[in-house]
């Protein structure tokens, strides 16, 4: 599934010039995001963690789980982001099911990634 189909024209895209803090980690979040211009580095207590690109999503975690936020994202390039509240994400869901095997890949990376930094 090509997720930049389904919000690159979105009228709710959000503009974060490059050098701009998405979210830090610690804090709430409400949203998750899909990358649908740009590119974003992800790190953690300053370190790199990850980068996503156009089609990714960052911000998943604490959507879904109502936890603080787990890393920080930061926008390597100006970047044209698609906001995505509990409630669309539900309809995401629902009506666009490759939308969560898209997302459960992504939560698997990266658990399958923070396994490997524990392990060296």
């Amino acid at each position: 599934m090509n997720l930049l189909e389904i919000f690159e024209n979105s009228d709710d895209l959000i503009k974060f010039p490059v050098g701009t803090t998405i979210f830090k980690e610690g804090t709430a979040g409400d949203f998750m995001y899909v990358v649908v211009e740009g590119r974003i580095r992800l790190s953690l207590q300053n370190e790199f963690i990850g980068e996503e690109s156009p089609g990714g999503i960052v911000g998943e975690m604490a959507l879904l789980d109502s936890d603080k936020r787990s890393a920080t994202a930061t926008a390597l390039s100006d970047c044209l982001l698609a906001p995505i509240d509990l409630h669309s994400f539900k309809l995401l869901i629902k009506h666009t099911p490759d939308f969560a095997l898209h997302v459960m890949k992504v939560l698997a990376d990266r658990l399958r990634l923070a396994n490997e930094m524990i392990v060296r």
